[in-house]
């Protein structure tokens, strides 16, 4: 049963349980001997540099996390 879950990235260790889901229902373990928890795996995303910029003018100007992702779902 231990066999298919992930060793953890860490320390190594085959000491995992399960520990949940993330927003998107893959399985959280967390390492029992480091205390690391992890997504076997991830899916990263990267957001550029301009992006980053844009949302830090827009923050600047006062305007909500709410409605820079309101508008980031229309550009």
């Amino acid at each position: 049963m231990l066999s298919d879950r992930p060793n953890c990235p860490e320390c190594g260790s085959n000491h995992i349980v399960k520990n949940g889901t993330i927003h998107n229902k893959k399985p959280k373990y967390k390492c029992q001997s480091c205390g690391r928890q992890f997504v076997e795996s991830p899916t990263n995303k990267v957001i550029s540099s301009q992006t980053k910029d844009l949302i830090d003018r827009l923050l600047l100007e006062r305007i909500s996390l709410a409605g820079i992702a309101r508008t980031k779902a229309c550009l």
